[in-house]
């Protein structure tokens, strides 16, 4: 190129230059006026005349961003950084796309890397750390919220973020220090008020904490969050009947995480009452019945449902219905056909929590069992399923399926005072080959987490004390695993035969409980798709509704159940039915053993 030549392309570059500028501030203009198609067109004039200026790629790129168009901005940006690698603007707003387009690990590098550059940097600081609290990197988020809270410190979302992921990591007195800090920031705005109230449950203060959250509802009473949260502060301080009211309001929620969060919530209530023995609020809340409208017995839909995987026995235990009435009701397995039905069913029950695989037969007496649990686990709510079992068919091929099903505990049946008498009660047992197995059980089930706890019942005797004593023999084999002593129950639908006149039936005032809250919180289902109303009816006597003519709601808040809770909440106990009036729930009715040797009170000794 001559001299000559030279000069007339820096006067005509200058020209140039000159009409870039005018182009840049005019796609500028409408990018700050929100016109972002014309933006956009304008952002592509000026890269064809200078193609790889980077500010106008930085900007072009966020256009796309704000767009909605995070795979096109993320190319854009990308640009940007290539031309000018050490701009900590370009790498943030990249940061932003990747996030956006769901590369979390090069968003979080991004935001580094511009923060090297850039220490000073509080907007990078404060979006760093919500990356990577949505990577679950909750110390690190503290740290980069703080760097934004030191930088600019009167910026109260930083604030309010930061005390989030302090609440989180346990730091609720940090928590309470930052969320004060954005409330007197931002007084009237509900989430400051929320992130404290937090702060002071986290600290122990539920009172404190249920006024903070009431202050935040009275903000915009009509925001359901905020009511939840009143809800669960309600709940803390023991209000019962108010954080009911609330929370039955948000139960049909179109937000689902509000809408489960409060159907939880309302199981926690319920748990909470019956731990106290307090059945007849728990069966309240289960209501709403402090709504002040009148209840026709309808209730949220069980927390906990119990599935028959199988009605037949191979023992025939003499206190059990199953075992002393086993031909004169229905025994079969849970078909596959019937169990695809009912699963469906389930798939509907949001915070469905719990489900127990067992009724009055042996679970492992149906080959599918394992399967029907793994898929209970991986295509519905429940997460916690157990079931009971006599032990007597547990072998190394069903331990390691069990291992791998999702199981959370199971119960090993080993009834009476020795073993003897264990293969007395359960007849068809043979304590050696339990024993022999429970060791197989632990071996392949507890490294994989699976908790085994031996439930063992003992007929009371006279001069027994009132609390069953575990037996020395259990303790002495099975070194480290919980055992459970009871008193053995008199179960509804069980009837002494004449082999049995040993046994008597006699009333323990202590278990009357006068008032069940098995119709308001868990529902049966049988091999057959009968839906009966409670746990103790092995039987199948009191059948509400069958699957195979309704869904598991339209039963469980059918004409049958609501009849029951409402008499149940009266306390009429005459209108409930008769495997209600029966079950030692109410009449704290015990199977209890006179041996031959032994006097029977009452009687002359002779």
């Amino acid at each position: 190129m001559s001299r000559d030549d030279s000069m007339g392309t820096q006067v005509q570059g200058a020209g140039v230059m000159q009409d870039f500028s005018v182009s840049f501030r005019q796609a500028v203009a409408l990018h700050q006026q929100g016109r972002l198609p014309e933006a956009d067109t304008a952002y592509r004039t000026v890269l064809h005349a200078v193609p790889d200026h980077a500010d106008t790629l930085r900007l072009w790129g966020l256009v796309a961003l704000q767009s909605g168009a995070a795979e096109a901005a993320c190319a854009r940006l990308s640009c940007a950084v290539a031309a000018n690698p050490g701009s900590a603007e370009a790498l943030h707003v990249l940061g932003g796309a990747l996030r956006q387009a769901g590369d979390l690990e090069k968003a979080l590098d991004s935001y580094r890397r511009a923060t090297v550059l850039r220490p000073v940097f509080p907007e990078c600081h404060f979006n760093h750390g919500n990356a990577l609290v949505q990577a679950e990197r909750s110390l690190e988020a503290a740290v980069a919220y703080r760097m934004a809270v030191v930088q600019q410190p009167l910026a109260a979302n930083s604030r309010l973020n930061l005390a989030g992921v302090l609440n989180r990591i346990g730091d609720a007195s940090g928590a309470a220090l930052q969320a004060r800090a954005a409330v007197a920031l931002e007084p009237h705005r509900p989430a400051m008020l929320t992130a404290l109230g937090r702060a002071e449950a986290g600290q122990g203060d539920t009172v404190a904490a249920e006024r903070t959250h009431g202050r935040a509802l009275r903000l915009d009473p009509r925001q359901e969050p905020l009511v939840y949260e009143h809800g669960l502060a309600l709940s803390e301080v023991g209000r019962i009947e108010e954080a009911t009211t609330l929370l039955h309001t948000l139960v049909n929620s179109a937000d689902a995480t509000v809408r489960l969060g409060a159907k939880m919530a309302l199981h926690r209530l319920v748990l909470r009452c019956i731990d106290v023995d307090d059945y007849r609020r728990a069966a309240a809340v289960a209501l709403n019945g402090w709504s002040g409208q009148g209840s026709d017995g309808t209730a949220m839909l069980p927390m906990r449902v119990r599935l028959e995987s199988s009605s037949a026995c191979n023992l025939r235990c003499r206190h059990c219905t199953t075992g002393v009435a086993y031909h004169s009701t229905e025994r079969r397995l849970l078909k596959a056909d019937l169990f695809e039905h009912i699963l469906r069913d389930l798939k509907g029950i949001e915070a469905l929590v719990s489900c127990v695989m067992y009724l009055g037969g042996e679970p492992l007496m149906n080959p599918q069992l394992e399967s029907m649990i793994r898929r209970l686990r991986d295509e519905t709510s429940i997460n916690q399923i157990h079931f009971v079992t006599n032990a007597m068919l547990a072998t190394e091929e069903r331990c390691r399926a069990l291992a791998g099903c999702g199981v959370e505990k199971i119960y090993v049946s080993i009834d009476g005072r020795t073993p003897e008498e264990n293969d007395a009660i359960r007849r068809g047992s043979h304590y050696p080959t339990v024993r022999r197995n429970l060791d197989l059980m632990r071996r392949y089930l507890e490294p994989a987490g699976v908790q085994l706890i031996i439930s063992n019942n003992v007929l009371r005797r006279p001069g027994d004390p009132p609390t069953a004593v575990t037996p020395a023999f259990l303790i002495e084999d099975f070194p480290g695993l919980p055992i459970a002593t009871n008193y053995a129950y008199k179960w509804p639908g069980w009837t002494q035969t004449g082999e049995e006149e040993a046994l008597t039936v006699d009333v323990n005032p202590g278990r009357r409980r006068g008032f069940c809250g098995a119709p308001f919180t868990e529902s049966v289902i049988r091999p057959n798709g009968d839906v009966t109303l409670c746990c103790y009816d092995i039987s199948g006597i009191e059948v509400m509704g069958n699957l195979r003519q309704g869904s598991l709601e339209d039963i469980w808040n059918g004409e049958r159940y609501r009849a029951v809770r409402l008499a149940m909440m009266a306390g009429d106990e005459a209108a409930l039915p008769g495997v209600c009036r029966n079950c030692p729930v109410y009449t704290g009715e015990e199977i209890q053993e006179r041996p031959a040797n032994l006097p029977v009170p009452g009687a002359a000794a002779v």
